[in-house]
Order: C-alpha cells, then structure tokens, then sequence
C-alpha cells in the first residue's frame, strides 16, 4: 500500500502492537464509564430544564426573540361562598387609584350547594351566599370588596314621641349595634388574576376560610407578580391578611368604608418573572456525545501510557 506523508491518522503496524492487561484493564473501565455518562446525556437531552429570568414588565421579553403584550386588563377569578350572609344582603364592588371603574363580567351570586358549605355547620342554604364569577380589572393598585348592605343589619322601628334629633341619634346607635352581629364567616374556594397555567399548584387564597366572632372587616394584601411560562402570561401573587373589628372600623379615621365585609386590595409589582423550559437541541446532543467518547478515550490512552511506561520502568529496575 503506497504511503501519504499528509496522513494525519498514522497507524502502528501491527508487529509493534504490545497488548497488555493493564491496558484491557482501562479499555473496560473507559467503556463503562462512556456507557454511564451516554445515559445521563440522553436523559438529559430528553429532560428539560427551567430557566427564570426577571425583568422589567415592558412587553419585552429578554429571552429569546419571542415577544409578548403586556395587557391592560386582567379578568379576576372569584369564587367565594359566605355562610351566614344572604345574597341579597351582599354587594361586589371595586376602587381604583385612578378612578376607572371596570365593569363585572358574569359574577353571579347564588345559594350554594352543601359541597360549599361543608366546612361549616349550621348552615341555611338560603340564607348563605356564593359568588362565583369573573371580573376585570386594571392594571393599577386598588381594591374590590364585598360588602353586607345595610338591609342585613334589620330594620329599626321609627321612635315616636321624643325629640327628632335624639331619635336620629337613637336609629344611629341601634344601627351599629345590630350590624356587629353580622357573621361574615366566609371560604375563598379560588382567586385568580389572569388565566392559571399552573394546573397542579394552589394559589395563596385557594381554599382559606375565615369565620371571625365578630363583625369587621376582613383584609386580604395581595400583591400581583405578573409571569411568563414559555411566552404565556399568567399571574401570581402573595399575600397577607389581617380582620378589623367593627368597633374598630367606627373608631379609626383612617378607614375607608365603615361597611362590614371582605376587601381585597391588590397591588401590581412593576417585574415580570419570566420561566422558560428549554431542552438541548440535537446538535448540542451530538456534540455532547463526541466529547464524552472522544475525552474519555484521550484521557484513557494517558491512564494507560503512564501505566505501561512506569511497569516498563520498574522492569528495568528489577533486572
């Protein structure tokens, strides 16, 4: 066979090949570990992995060239239940810090089934309420509430012959005394802003109750973290929640409403947490692969150099 002095892959002739066990040793050992890391690559490559990024709620998306529109609007899921509360007696409605106000879609206020109810005792159906429904919302800090009206207090019967502005103070105090009786124990079955794209995961609000002794109103603290799932938007958010006793209501200035009810106020955080899921493409796969045989394989011929080289060394030495 005619010789090439520009082939770089020059070969041993086969008299000059020593095999030895050392080296069969390191051949199996390299193989095995080949075959180790060949498996976690492929279940890496057929895994993928999560990657999070924050960055400012622009509309622009820093991962990737997709981009995405920060919507204006967000439709709220509401789906509470109030077990001592006829619907009648409720109202829903919101305040914005820059005066829009944005019109309910489809809440609907209705008795509920005894499913709702069963984490109560105690419970006429047509005396509780469920609110099931969704609402919009703007994109700015504000609240939506749900008030007991002044009707579920009970009416107050007309004083007669005493002074007109004692009897109006008289109404006024009978008035206040009826309504802190009012039982506003209530279940947030579910609450969410925007679409949920986490189907297996519970939201903060998800399920709680509470049934204070007294009347007041109960505060819920939520603030909004918008989120990307894969160019997807959706929404998450903590929370925090404290009751105000109606006493307290009557006596603080700085309250808003002196209404009995449940208020959540929400807040939008100006970062947008983007998560993206991410599998290695084919060609990095294939790289991956030539680098596991070629590196261990490298690495092996100068395991297996400095094993022979030293047993040849040794040799020499003892003879």
């Amino acid at each position: 066979m005619p010789n090439f002095r520009f082939d770089a892959l020059a070969r041993a002739v086969e008299g000059v090949q020593e095999r030895t066990i050392s080296g069969a040793i390191v051949t199996l050992g390299s193989v095995a570990i080949i075959a180790v890391l060949l498996v976690l690559e492929v279940k890496s490559f057929l895994t993928s992995t999560t990657h999070h990024h924050i960055g400012v709620d622009d509309g622009d998306s820093p991962l990737g060239i997709e981009r995405w529109t920060v919507p204006d609007r967000l439709p709220v899921r509401i789906y509470m239940t109030f077990a001592h509360v006829a619907c009648e007696a409720l109202t829903l409605e919101i305040d914005a810090t820059r005066g829009d106000f944005e019109p309910f879609n489809g809440v609907e206020f209705r008795p509920p089934t005894e499913r709702e109810v069963s984490w109560t005792n105690d419970v006429d159906l047509q005396k509780a309420c469920t609110l099931d429904g969704r609402l919009t919302i703007g994109k700015v800090s504000a609240n939506f509430h749900v008030e007991v009206a002044d009707g579920a207090a009970g009416v107050i019967p007309q004083l007669q012959g005493i002074p007109l502005a004692f009897s109006a103070y008289a109404n006024q105090v009978a008035h206040l005394e009826r309504r802190r009786h009012i039982n506003i124990s209530h279940k947030v079955h579910a609450l969410h802003f925007g679409d949920k794209l986490f189907s297996e995961a519970a939201a903060p609000l998800d399920g709680v109750v509470n049934a204070p002794d007294v009347a007041g109103q109960q505060h819920y603290l939520v603030k909004v973290i918008p989120t990307l799932v894969d160019y997807r938007a959706t929404n998450q958010y903590s929370l925090a929640e404290h009751f105000l006793r109606y006493d307290a209501i009557s006596l603080s200035s700085s309250s808003s409403s002196s209404s009995v009810g449940v208020f959540f106020s929400y807040d939008f955080f100006p970062v947008m947490i983007q998560i993206v899921h991410k599998r290695p493409t084919f060609a990095e796969f294939l790289v991956s692969i030539c680098a596991i045989i070629g590196g261990v394989f490298a690495v092996s011929s100068i395991i297996d150099g400095i094993i022979f080289q030293s047993a040849k060394v040794l040799s020499v030495k003892r003879d």
